[in-house]
């Protein structure tokens, strides 16, 4: 094994990023390069946790999914469970409003810091803005609640904010337009409709496989950080059996550990909250928010995650994050509501 010296050129990207300024987008491709087990990637790590620590207080979150329906989607994103193309789903479901509202107070009585709802783009939009409402009224005011969904106009995401929604989560996905049937551009334009509605925003660099390239990663976190995000950071796609991409295979937990703190370092002290989707790794290296999911899941296949799927409770995450060393935010997450 060599002794433990860093490269120059890392050394001083990192001792820039300690900062908490952010780097330009040469400085993040450079990052994205490094081998996951050289000594420069454990610097990057360790200065990624610190920061992350200095930017939310120490304190990680867990906020709650609630899928509303797994019926087969026409955007046929190849990663996805719910697209038409790869046939993995053939039934329509929907979980009933009954169900999606107790799942929400169950996720508050358990600490959830935020509930979001998630649906297909072929979910019914009205639908949608009932399911929202009808869960801001048995939640409480400060608990924010978010709609993942598919692309919207202005006037729709007007409407979510209506309904009671404080924000979406949305993202411009690695392979836009090439492996999915949506345009960046169509992106790019609802993430500008959720800014000027008032809506706030959650976003991520995913799904990131082993084929994606260091320049490709950068400027999805270039549009990332340009959101203006309440949260953000790096997720890799899960193999679902069955779809297009699967084979293609996927990046190490402890590949993604590095992401999800090159993203920190990249991004600076804002946002507070970043995500990896939970698992343990890269919560040691930066991740501070964790997703506890129920009801249908696009990484799954199962018609409740929760059942034997991929969904994490939030007893789960919380283990996870403890056993990182981090503390858990009590209460509503802040920030989401304006």
């Amino acid at each position: 094994m060599r002794p433990f010296i860093i490269d120059d050129d890392i050394a001083a990207i990192v001792e820039e990023a300690l900062l908490g300024k952010g780097l330009t987008d040469d400085k993040i491709i450079k990052l994205y390069s490094l081998d996951p087990n050289s000594h420069e990637a454990a610097l990057v790590r360790q200065v990624g946790r610190d920061l992350s620590i200095q930017s939310a207080d120490g304190k990680a979150e867990i906020h709650a999914q609630i899928g509303l329906n797994a019926t087969p989607c026409g955007k046929n994103c190849q990663f996805c469970s719910f697209a038409a193309c790869n046939s993995v789903r053939k039934e329509k479901i929907e979980i009933p409003k009954a169900d999606v509202v107790e799942y929400a107070k169950i996720y508050e009585d358990q600490g959830a810091n935020l509930i979001l709802l998630l649906c297909t783009a072929s979910y019914s939009f009205e639908t949608l803005l009932e399911m929202g409402s009808a869960v801001r009224e048995v939640i409480s005011k400060d608990m924010p609640l978010l709609a993942n969904t598919g692309d919207m106009t202005l006037e729709q995401a007007k409407q979510l904010k209506a309904a009671g929604f404080n924000g979406c989560y949305h993202a411009v996905r690695m392979g836009e337009g090439v492996v999915t049937t949506i345009p960046a551009e169509t992106r790019l334009a609802t993430l500008a409709n959720i800014r000027e509605a008032g809506l706030s925003l959650s976003t991520c660099v995913e799904p990131v496989g082993p084929e994606h390239t260091p320049q490709e990663l950068a400027e999805k976190t270039r549009i990332c950080i340009d959101s203006g995000a309440q949260s953000a950071g790096v997720g890799r796609r899960i193999g679902v059996p069955g779809t297009k991409l699967h084979d293609l295979g996927m990046i190490t937990s402890w590949h993604c550990s590095l992401y999800v703190a090159i993203y920190r370092l990249a991004s600076g002290l804002y946002p507070r909250l970043n995500c990896a989707g939970g698992n343990q790794l890269p919560s040691a290296y930066g991740a501070n928010l964790a997703w506890a999911e129920v009801g249908t899941n696009p990484r799954d296949t199962v018609a409740r995650t929760e059942k034997g799927g991929q969904g994490w409770d939030i007893g789960g995450c919380k283990e996870r994050f403890r056993d990182s060393g981090w503390d858990i935010l009590e209460g509503p997450s802040p920030g989401w509501i304006f």
